[in-house]
């Protein structure tokens, strides 16, 4: 009786001592050979397939460890050999070796041949059973598009048991983190005011996890910003160029300007809208063709709005009665109102209804198609009528222009020697030629050449500029 209590005493220490030198540990099961380091404690498991449930389940990678058989030693998982000794029990072997004789010894003592586990094989059984089992979450934004408004974030989710608790957090976050973190989710959406990652978590009443991460990165409530500044080389009398340039989160759907100071609200059904570019190394732009205050407007595409104003000084008054000593806004040369070989040839009215001259009709195709203005209305002189032509346009859609040389080369379309009329016959008669002798100029091979020539423009800008 005494040997009896004198064992006893000796269990009751050792397990008093295996205590305190485990009291950050929890017991899942009765066996200890399979743990994990969970929130910095050390939580024992009954088998392998219940720590990788559990680590699934929580949503965060374990320090994984299972107890040697051969050495009694603490060893990572994913080194050892797993070797099957019944339906519910395993044991694990650093070496494989020692497994191998393990499985011999059996073989001879039992006449049983027991199997060695893979460990992938366990791992894609709990993937199985977690995926089955844990709540599925769908989450969908009430919208993608760029906006300047919150955005509402759905929640859909299902479980083939009763989800418990439901919550929702900013940031990435794993299961184990709505422990102490999180809003309660009380409805079936959230909204949310800024661009970032939001997770939303579900609970079941089986004690099943999972979380679903959603990134919003569509809300831009900041205006764009606007730059304008004039080149310094712009310093003709007759007009002037405006830069702009814009900076903005979502870019920009929207460019307008008008004459003087304006605000937001006025250009929400006027302005001049800006012509788009042909290419992306041409820059924004406005043509200031009298002095005064001009205001750009910019809206993005998620609906912000902005505007900036610029002075403009030192243009020169240019009417059509008073032409002579002035340039084409384009190409600079000399407009008169009389000189058959230097007058303007096209007008255009833009969104403000300013009305722009051009020496000719590539120039006002060049100004709306490499410069980015918006015309309205665009006319070339009829050159049937006499001479001082003040009042005689042609909207282009109805003119007849013509070549007075079939020969002529394709840069030659954009010379004198085109002209514009009524019809056919008055053609020929202006040129003193037969009728057959007169080919007609399509429109849109004019337009489609001042769309691509922009570096022949800009060279021979660059020359008349020298010249002055």
């Amino acid at each position: 009786m005494k040997k009896y209590i004198q064992f006893g005493l000796l269990i009751f220490v050792i397990l008093v001592a295996f205590l305190i030198s485990n009291q950050n540990s929890i017991v899942f099961a009765a066996t200890t050979d399979v743990q994990a380091i969970k929130n910095g404690e050390v939580v024992y498991y009954k088998n392998v397939f219940s720590l990788l449930y559990d680590e699934l389940n929580e949503g965060v990678t374990f320090t994984k460890k299972v107890q040697d058989y051969s050495t009694k030693k603490w060893v990572a998982l994913d080194s050892v050999t797993i070797v099957k000794t019944n339906a519910s029990k395993n044991i694990y072997f650093s070496k494989e070796t020692d497994a191998d004789k393990y499985i011999k010894a059996y073989k001879t003592k039992n006449d049983i041949t027991l199997k060695k586990v893979n460990l992938n094989t366990i791992e894609t059984s709990a993937q199985e059973k977690y995926k089955k089992e844990a709540p599925s979450i769908v989450l969908n934004a009430s919208t993608t598009e760029p906006t300047n408004t919150n955005v509402t974030v759905n929640v859909d989710i299902t479980d083939n048991k009763k989800v418990t608790l439901k919550k929702w957090a900013i940031g990435t976050k794993s299961a184990i983190k709505f422990s102490i973190a999180g809003t309660t989710l009380t409805d079936n959406s959230f909204t949310v005011s800024k661009n970032g990652t939001y997770t939303v978590y579900a609970l079941d009443n089986n004690g099943n996890k999972r979380t679903k991460s959603i990134t919003i990165s569509n809300i831009d409530k900041t205006a764009p910003a606007i730059t304008l500044s004039i080149p310094e080389s712009d310093t003709t009398a007759v007009s002037k160029k405006i830069q702009v340039s814009t900076t903005d989160d979502t870019g920009i759907q929207d460019l307008k300007w008008a004459y003087r100071d304006k605000g937001v609200e006025y250009f929400v059904d006027k302005g001049s809208r800006k012509a788009p570019l042909q290419n992306a190394n041409q820059k924004d732009k406005i043509i200031a063709l009298k002095n005064g205050v001009y205001t750009i407007y910019a809206e993005d595409k998620a609906g912000n709005k902005s505007v900036k104003t610029i002075t403009i000084d030192g243009i020169s008054e240019f009417t059509e009665v008073t032409q002579t000593g002035v340039h084409c806004e384009v190409c600079r040369m000399d407009l008169h109102n009389t000189d058959p070989n230097k007058v303007y040839s096209a007008k255009a009215i833009d969104q403000e209804g300013n009305t722009h001259y051009f020496c000719r009709i590539g120039c006002m195709y060049h100004q709306e198609h490499a410069n980015g203005i918006a015309f309205t209305n665009k006319y070339v002189r009829d050159y049937s009528a006499t001479a001082p032509r003040l009042n005689n346009w042609i909207a282009v859609e109805n003119a007849v222009t013509v070549k007075f040389n079939n020969d002529e080369t394709t840069k030659g379309i954009m010379g004198w020697k085109l002209f514009h009329f009524t019809d056919l016959p008055s053609a020929a008669n202006y040129l003193s030629v037969s009728k057959e002798k007169v080919v007609a100029e399509k429109l849109e091979n004019i337009i489609e050449y001042a769309k691509t020539n922009n570096k022949g423009m800009n060279y021979q800008y660059e020359v008349d500029k020298a010249a002055q």
